[in-house]
């Protein structure tokens, strides 16, 4: 793929400059049949003032259909749990896991047409149901051929530059100039919300933790799952990679968190009182840290779907 003609916003004197030189950004794109439809308030009968209704219907109710709707959340998560925010269906990759993250989203890709293919081979049967399930708010026109069907379901994925295309600077230098200003201020925003995400992610990890080794009001041990260990450690085993804003203060609670459970084992952790409750007082103090250093909850970061589209090139990822 051709690098796209864009100016790099790294060269710029900003706080976002170093999230541009250690990401990649990946575009990730699905699509798949809609399950509803707005139903024309006029066909319900209900006291009250229709302007304000907005009714809709689903089409069908489906395992097959929910596996595939599962199936994304699963992409998501993964997504989410390996690269770091940015916009809807665009996630910041740290280059050292890009080979990891593009082996899974091919991975990905070669499971979810099987699920597909379950879907449609129920969906003739789910046509024919329709007329007796929707009864008076049927309309045929909602169902359309299981060839159209197949080719509302897509996944991919490509990577993409941020910067404003050097076209533009030709055509209107002084509008150039703002949008590469707005565009770096967006990677701005993008940075402190990266910092806040893994901040918010060892903080719920450790505090989990923490809940976990407590004893019941009968001075009996909390019930221990596996997995409120391996989830904290496998997020310090990528903390180095994703810690892509160099947040000094996140590497210290992390490295104590590490140090806390370094030569520990499970079943230890379940029968040893004096281990417990060392590692759980460490847990909360870390977890208290962590609290101080956040922001509201109610800040989130969401940029104009529009606005970050028009700054998003195709290209190689070096642009950036």
């Amino acid at each position: 793929m051709s690098a796209a003609l864009t100016t790099p916003l790294a060269a710029l004197d900003n706080p976002g400059q170093d999230l541009a030189r250690r990401t990649v950004c990946i575009k990730v794109q699905r699509s798949r049949l809609g399950n509803s439809r707005k139903v024309s308030a006029a066909k319900v009968e209900v006291d009250t003032d229709k302007t304000l209704l907005r009714i809709s219907k689903r089409l069908f109710d489906c395992n097959e259909y929910k596996a595939i709707s599962n199936f994304d959340a699963e992409v998501s998560n993964y997504l989410e749990a390996v690269c770091l925010p940015f916009e809807k269906g665009i996630h910041l990759c740290p280059p050292p896991l890009l080979q990891q993250v593009d082996h899974k989203l091919k991975e990905f890709a070669e499971r979810r047409p099987a699920l597909v293919e379950a879907f449609l081979s129920v969906y003739p049967d789910l046509c024919a149901q329709a007329p007796e399930r929707h009864r008076a708010l049927h309309d045929p026109r909602d169902f359309p051929s299981v060839a159209d069907v197949r080719q509302a379901f897509s996944f991919s994925w490509r990577y993409v530059s941020f910067g404003v295309p050097d076209k533009l600077r030709e055509i209107a230098p002084e509008l150039w100039d703002e949008e590469r200003t707005k565009a770096a201020q967006l990677l701005t925003n993008a940075a402190e919300e990266a910092q806040q995400v893994m901040r918010t992610a060892l903080a719920e990890l450790v505090q989990h933790l923490a809940e976990r080794l407590q004893t019941t009001d009968e001075g009996k041990p909390v019930r221990l799952h596996k997995s409120a260990v391996s989830n904290l450690l496998d997020f310090l085993d990528t903390l180095d990679f994703r810690n892509v804003t160099n947040d000094a203060d996140l590497k210290r609670l992390a490295d104590e968190a590490r140090a806390l459970l370094t030569g520990v084992n499970m079943k230890d952790l379940k029968s040893t009182g004096d281990l417990r409750q060392r590692v759980r007082e460490g847990m909360q103090q870390i977890a208290t840290q962590l609290d101080s250093m956040l922001v509201s909850k109610g800040r989130k970061i969401r940029f104009d779907e529009e606005k970050v589209g028009s700054r998003l090139c195709v290209g190689s990822y070096f642009d950036a």
